[in-house]
């Protein structure tokens, strides 16, 4: 039998067994708490219900079309409310999602030529105890985070093809690009990010090849952007036709930054010490207010557009006038998204003994992540690892001025991960020169 055969045997064995893993924790999760799966926080179950009706995408319990939340996570909801009922939907798209995630974090592991600790990465993401724990509720956690790290593999793919197959590969990475945006709109300045690493990319290239011509990098950019057009377009021209407004992410960005940017939150958690929560009861009174005082400044009838314009216009409005505040805020932002244990609620569902393991758990791993991305970013020729970084300060980026929380970080799992993975991989450490054999034949 061939070595190379002998030795992916036990690989795929070991793909099965972490794959059988992640789906056996999430099920296990999902059996715990099975009455969280109809739990519908952010409406999205509420949306699906409309759309498998007949009754469009709109706000829950009507007819008034809405694009307060991004739609691809309520139209697969739709999509299995047709046939099924809301718990067996819910746990059944979280789950596969979840596995399907674990397993394309291995494969971007192998493209990234990380051996063995490949799987170590993919166990990592099995087993994390952010993601188990929304896999049972009706969140994007699970299918955003499977979206992410396909969008990794397929922009590391398109950054290392060869010249023949980039614009297909292009072409992918934008279509796998506009369904992570069409799940959460965070990540649309990742393009920036993509672009300007690939045009210097192309640069180092041209430095070893000065034949390597720029309209190779216009086609491959033009294929991406392509490919995201066609997944992102058919959402702005609904928006534009219904709502009257070409939006390209939601109405919901205006009330997410005034949410972590407005007087109360600054008073009863910015300037409280470290750990403290905005209290239930204090956030409904803010939201009770802020409602009030739209209905007389817009109107009852305030369409979710307008009121979103004002959501935003009063989140800079405090910005303005606490520039203070506002930047020990953005700090209290920085470290929320890079907490490593539970807070408010969440802290007490769970016994003192398993938040302090989670949170040596966390600190652990984002210290060996960043460790991995020193050290990789450091060598020469690390062009495939190009889209994990976009990830990760694209995500951070957003959440320096928009409401925050360690579940934000959720997607980027796979990505630290593979950090993890590269910070104990002898694969992306310089390789000694074996000095030449002098010997004879």
């Amino acid at each position: 039998m061939d070595a190379s055969k002998q030795r992916s045997r036990p690989e795929r064995l070991g793909l099965i067994l972490l794959l059988m893993l992640a789906a056996g924790l999430r099920l296990a999760v999902i059996l715990m708490h099975p009455d969280e799966l109809t739990q519908d926080r952010d409406a999205y179950l509420g949306i699906a219900t409309g759309v498998a009706q007949g009754r469009g995408f709109s706000s829950p319990g009507s007819t008034q079309p809405t694009a307060y939340r991004p739609p691809l996570y309520p139209l697969m909801l739709a999509a299995g409310l047709m046939a099924f009922p809301a718990p067996i939907v819910v746990a059944g798209i979280n789950l596969v999602a979840g596995v399907l995630g674990v397993w394309l974090t291995e494969r971007l592991g192998n493209l990234l030529k990380l051996g063995r600790s490949r799987f170590l990465a993919a166990g990592l993401v099995a087993i994390d105890p952010m993601l188990l724990r929304y896999v049972s509720q009706p969140m994007t956690e699970s299918v955003c985070t499977l979206l992410a790290v396909l969008w990794m593999w397929s922009a590391s793919l398109a950054l290392t093809s060869p010249k023949d197959r980039a614009c297909c590969r292009w072409l992918f990475s934008g279509l796998s690009f506009g369904l992570l945006v069409l799940c959460r709109p965070t990540f649309w300045p990742i393009v920036l990010f993509w672009y300007g690493g690939s045009y210097l990319v192309h640069r180092r290239q041209r430095s070893d090849n000065p034949g390597s011509p720029w309209t190779s990098l216009a086609s491959q950019w033009i294929c991406c952007a392509t490919g995201t057009a066609l997944v992102v377009g058919p959402w702005l021209v609904r928006n534009w036709w219904v709502l009257g407004v070409p939006i390209l992410t939601t109405t919901h960005g205006g009330y997410t930054l005034f949410l972590s940017n407005n007087p109360v939150f600054y008073h009863e958690v910015v300037q409280q010490p470290w750990g403290t929560v905005w209290q239930n009861q204090s956030l409904t009174e803010w939201q009770a207010d802020i409602e009030s005082q739209i209905q007389q400044q817009l109107g009852a009838e305030a369409s979710e557009v307008v009121r979103d314009k004002w959501y935003s216009q009063q989140g800079r409005k405090t910005i303005a006038a606490e520039p203070q505040l506002f930047a020990k805020a953005t700090l209290h932002r920085v470290r929320s998204l890079w907490n490593t244990v539970p807070q408010g609620e969440a802290a007490e569902q769970v016994s003192g003994n398993l938040v302090l393991a989670i949170g040596w758990y966390y600190g652990a791993i984002l210290i060996l992540g960043f460790c991995g991305a020193i050290l990789i970013g450091a060598r020469r020729g690390s062009t495939a690892w190009l889209p994990l970084y976009a990830m990760i300060v694209t995500v951070q980026l957003a959440h320096l001025v928009y409401w925050t929380n360690a579940r934000m970080r959720a997607p980027l799992t796979p990505a630290i991960s593979l950090f993890v993975a590269g910070a104990v991989s002898r694969s992306v450490r310089p390789r000694e020169v074996s000095p030449p054999d002098h010997g004879t034949e």
